[in-house]
């Protein structure tokens, strides 16, 4: 059997090969020594000789070829391409690329006169991802309401490991009731009870206002949040900063910034208005400063609470 699994999609690509995995035929016992992942430096003939062992002990074999159709270029794309037509009957070969392959790549003419079973795994559209989070919760056997799922999409945005993550801990908190709600989003996901107060927090640097910027960093530290958990929701805030910037300086619309960032639009207007308070050399020494910050703490140099206080000064005096 020959597979194609292409797309940005990480999640539930990597989901899709599970479940070819299982469908193989190969018992758990066996399955590690006849699986063979091919990813870095491969070569044509590295892909070729793979697909030609024979299987240990089994009726079949896998190959996990990562990445070689996208990282090939001209004749070396071709030619990983031509090893299909050899493939032996008890090999499982699958090509697992972490990008979307452009139509235009041969492996999809040859795809066609080999059977080579194709899915692609695009991340959802900002737009559509509260629909994808309903239809997530409904693939676990639970419903979430419409403005349930928006709220989530809307603090969390595209990283579907992470809704996944909070999709499972929603419904085994609501449990025999089996339907989340606004109210259950609001008390369970942390990302939703802080982020009004880190847009905040933002504003309040922007604006070189160090003590009201101290004051939302200790309202967050009062309701329990974890500083390193703080500091992690700074970071993503000024990495949105940074990139929502370099696209504003290069005449990109809002829309054309939701589309490109996969962020929700609400999440992206906020950005675009704190983003008209830094200049470009200014994020790039907040980020500098917050890479510093991040070693200090892991290395044990400075508490991870007091590394805040000390942040937020420094970020204020920019």
């Amino acid at each position: 059997m020959l597979y194609l699994l292409h797309g940005e999609n990480e999640l539930q690509r990597r989901e899709a090969l599970a479940e070819i995995i299982e469908q193989s035929g190969l018992t758990p016992d066996f399955r590690d020594m006849n699986t063979e992942i091919l990813e870095g430096a491969v070569s044509p003939g590295d892909l070729r000789g793979a697909c030609s062992v024979m299987p240990f002990l089994g009726e079949a074999r896998i190959v996990i070829a990562r990445d070689l159709l996208s990282k090939a270029r001209g004749k070396t794309a071709q030619e990983f391409v031509a090893v299909l037509s050899d493939v032996s009957p008890t090999t499982h070969l699958i090509f697992d690329e972490s990008k979307t392959l452009p139509k235009r790549h041969a492996i999809f003419t040859k795809a066609k006169d080999v059977g080579v079973r194709v899915r692609h795994f695009e991340l959802p559209d900002a737009r559509v991802l509260p629909s994808w989070v309903q239809r997530r919760t409904q693939s676990y056997g639970g419903r979430i309401e419409g403005r349930a799922a928006g709220l989530l999409a809307q603090n969390i945005g595209g990283d579907l490991r992470l809704l996944d993550q909070e999709i499972r801990k929603l419904l085994l908190y609501v449990g025999d009731r089996k339907e989340i709600v606004v109210e259950d989003v609001r008390v369970m996901v942390p990302y939703v009870q802080s982020a009004d107060v880190i847009f905040q927090m933002v504003d309040a640097l922007g604006q070189r206002d160090g003590r009201r910027a101290l004051s939302y960093l200790h309202r967050l530290l009062d309701v329990g949040e974890h500083p390193l958990g703080i500091f992690g929701m700074v970071v993503r805030q000024f990495r949105m900063l940074i990139q929502i910037r370099w696209l504003i300086d290069r005449h990109h619309t809002q829309q054309q910034i939701t589309s490109r960032l996969k962020l929700h639009p609400y999440v992206v207007k906020k950005v675009c208005a704190q983003a008209d308070r830094f200049t470009p050399a200014q994020l790039r020494k907040a980020y500098r400063l917050l890479a510093e910050m991040d070693l200090a703490i892991k290395h044990g140099e400075i508490p991870a609470d007091m590394a805040l206080d000390l942040l937020v000064a420094k970020l204020t005096a920019l």
